[in-house]
């Protein structure tokens, strides 16, 4: 038996295979356009599948064939260009995952682990975010995420799927190359590191919830392997650095390491339509924590930027950053 990953050579795909080879496990990574370049040691250890969500053939056979006992469902379009091609977002997002959630219902799949998005938090969205929050998106890709959730505790409900959730509340990961929402934060890192000129597409007052990758996989890990029993709350908010940061905070944090570093601002009045709907800062993550025992680092910000430009230093290869 196997555990599939969507999204597979994405950063917090092979994040994730690395620490569930290291656990035992035969992984599969399914990829529309999968970047075998950032398997490293990984690569004879993993089974790589080119395929499209979009293709119902392609997944359920992918599935099928490699006998697969779970999904780790990170395949996805992200924020940005879901609002630029909705169209495509729909088809990739929402038909996608039915038909993961209808693969598993057919063979047997014993867990699905969905990943969601602070996007599906908008309209009205001020100060404490808890499960309990009104989920009011006002992007594609938040609607999609939404309706993905819901479906999923559909299907745990109607087909006693062992279906579950993480919001993540922006992974701060190297080496992203697509312009999102939030991407403002790990551009500003890596050029500053790499003394390039970064024009900030929000206001210096913007605040964004962040979470370390390494974090981010480590939850969802925890979240995987957590006994059915403990899962109550089924789609779960996930916390990291605290107080949430703004990009202020983030340059600031940067000079320590980089003073002399070239940062301006010019915000984007497409994403600070995003920011102007919520006024996020601080993440309640107490189900969480009671019921399979979460716990974030609580790294602060500067010790965060500091290993993230040892990563990207040590490792540009491996980020796509040479």
């Amino acid at each position: 038996m196997s555990i599939l990953i969507t999204g597979g050579t994405g950063r917090l795909g092979i994040g994730l295979a690395k620490e569930l080879v290291e656990r035992g496990e035969e992984v599969v990574l399914f990829d529309i356009a999968p970047r075998k370049e950032r398997l490293n040691d990984l690569k004879d250890k993993v089974n790589v599948i080119q395929g499209d969500l979009k293709v119902w053939p392609e997944l359920i056979n992918a599935v099928k064939d490699n006998h697969i006992e779970g999904i780790f469902h990170h395949g996805s379009m992200l924020s940005l260009p879901s609002d630029l091609n909705p169209w495509a977002s729909f088809q990739t997002n929402v038909v996608g995952t039915m038909h993961v959630l209808e693969a598993s219902r057919l063979f047997g799949v014993k867990r699905v682990v969905f990943a969601s998005s602070e996007a599906t938090y908008g309209l009205g969205t001020t100060g404490i975010i808890t499960e309990e929050t009104l989920q009011r998106p006002i992007t594609m890709y938040g609607a999609g995420k939404l309706y993905c959730e819901l479906l999923g505790r559909f299907y745990r409900r109607k087909f006693d799927l062992d279906f579950r959730c993480l919001r993540y509340f922006t992974i701060l990961c190297p080496g992203s190359k697509v312009r999102t929402m939030p991407r403002f934060m790990s551009w500003m890192i890596e050029h500053a590191a790499f003394g390039k000129f970064f024009e900030c597409y929000v206001s210096e007052d913007t605040v964004q919830p962040i979470t370390y990758y390494k974090d981010a996989i480590r939850a969802t890990i925890m979240l995987y392997y957590a006994p059915k029993e403990r899962i109550k709350t089924v789609c779960y908010n996930l916390s990291g650095v605290s107080p949430a940061p703004s990009a202020k905070d983030l340059e600031m944090a940067i000079r320590k390491f980089f003073p002399d570093a070239k940062i301006s601002y010019k915000p984007d009045p497409l994403v600070m339509e995003y920011y102007r709907t919520r006024k996020v800062e601080v993440i309640d993550d107490t189900p969480a924590r009671e019921e399979w025992g979460w716990k974030p680092s609580n790294t602060p910000l500067e010790k965060v930027v500091e290993d993230y430009i040892h990563e990207i230093r040590t490792k540009p290869h491996f980020y796509g950053l040479t």
